[in-house]
């Protein structure tokens, strides 16, 4: 499975339901994968807490293949609250300039993850939310996504390989445990790259966050238990 016909033409962008501002929030341990590194301050969504407490390790992590090894981990508690399902979850980028280029999941206490790793200039700005159906931007070709949901992630601030100097994920993931089944490529188009992500027994609260060095966008869907 898999994305379907590249894009040719550009829709509006999607519409917000409620908009984020950006907060801080700083590395703590215990990631889906990653090294010792130093932490840089963060923004994420409204309503996270801004200091991260360090955490127990995920059960278990799912790394696509050839992905480059994090510079430091990401944060696993005193992360904030999630957001309802229904309410789409944004926040604009700042001169991003940057490319997507690994894609991890991971098992964790309450909830799972999925990292999107960036590289570039900038920092990126998000909408995600939950979606009927996986609509490929612009073509209109409906995605096969594995999973009972379908939870859209439109990351902004995004450039083509040729113009960010970093090679795109080019492969879907598909995660062997936890409830994500699948997330796809992404796939750029004029400054926005679109991903899908299918989870089981969906939709649920999502939260969002933005962290740093290396950048990446972390997406946490909560468990239905």
């Amino acid at each position: 499975m898999g994305t379907t016909a590249r894009r040719t033409a550009r829709p509006s962008a999607p519409r917000s339901v409620t908009t984020a501002g950006l907060g801080l929030a700083l590395l703590a341990t215990a990631a889906c994968g990653g090294g010792a590194g130093t932490p840089a301050p963060t923004a994420g969504t409204a309503g996270r807490t801004a200091t991260p407490t360090a955490a127990a390790a995920p059960t278990t992590t799912s790394t696509a293949p050839s992905a480059p090894a994090t510079a430091a981990p990401e944060p696993t508690a005193a992360l904030g609250a999630f957001t309802a399902p229904g309410t789409e979850v944004t926040a604009e980028p700042a001169g991003g300039r940057l490319t997507v280029v690994a894609v991890r999941t991971g098992e964790h206490e309450g909830y799972d993850r999925v990292v999107y790793e960036l590289a570039g200039e900038g920092l990126p700005g998000w909408r995600v939310g939950w979606v009927d159906r996986a609509v490929e931007d612009p073509s209109g070709a409906v995605v096969p996504v594995d999973g009972d949901a379908v939870l859209q992630v439109w990351l902004t601030g995004t450039a083509y390989p040729h113009d960010s100097g970093h090679d795109e994920l080019a492969q879907d993931l598909r995660p062997d445990r936890g409830d994500v089944e699948h997330v796809t490529r992404p796939l750029t188009f004029e400054g926005m790259t679109q991903s899908f992500v299918g989870v089981d027994d969906g939709p649920r609260p999502v939260r969002v966050l933005l962290l740093e060095d290396p950048v990446r966008v972390v997406v946490d869907v909560q468990d239905d238990d």
